[in-house]
């Protein structure tokens, strides 16, 4: 593994709980394309907004042999969350949301969605702490006026938490500037994939 790659990798499991913030869905299927072969333990892909599953149906990106894709809807939501939580409390793994914006999109009909989306997140990495797994979750998002990172397609405040690792994709001419932020959105260091 090359220095870049095991820099990101150490770089999420610095924390238990990760935030990858971006503004180009291809950005974001680009990064975990790439970064997913890196991780050599169980990994447990919950795709909301099915681009990723796309991509490896259509034979453009492999799927790994430790990558188990869960395509949640409507019904199968908590049945899905419960599966993912008995199995990371069991061997340290990587679960990846993709997208925050999809489960909220999943449960919009639902009454009081951020409390229910943000329980759902707490209990997933609160779970995750027991085998040192690591949570991804993916966020299409921008910052508003007051420099707080909001979902793009609704302006809905991203939840916020000093424990999270927060990186941010920015693609540019076929190239990803992977930055890590500090708790003011400012960047820490960058790296180029």
């Amino acid at each position: 593994m090359d220095s870049k790659k095991a820099s990101i990798q150490n770089m999420l499991e610095q924390n238990t709980a990760n935030m990858i913030f971006y503004d180009s869905s291809f950005a974001k299927t680009a990064f975990f394309t790439k970064e997913i072969p890196n991780w050599e333990i169980p990994i447990f892909y919950l795709d909301f907004d099915l681009q990723h599953t796309g991509f490896v149906r259509a034979g453009m990106i492999p799927q790994p042999k430790n990558l188990t894709p869960i395509c949640p809807e409507n019904g199968s939501l908590y049945e899905d969350l419960k599966s993912v939580i008995v199995r990371i409390l069991k061997t340290r793994s990587l679960v990846i949301i993709d997208s925050l914006n999809g489960v909220f999109n999943l449960l919009e009909d639902k009454k009081d969605v951020g409390r229910l989306v943000n329980s759902f997140l707490m209990l997933l990495v609160s779970s995750a702490k027991h085998t040192k797994s690591t949570v991804i979750v993916g966020v299409l998002s921008k910052t508003n006026k007051e420099n707080k990172w909001v979902l793009s397609n609704t302006g809905r405040h991203v939840i916020d938490n000093d424990n999270f690792t927060k990186t941010q994709l920015i693609s540019s001419e076929n190239k990803i500037l992977v930055k890590t932020l500090n708790s003011d959105n400012s960047a820490n260091s960058q790296l180029i994939l």
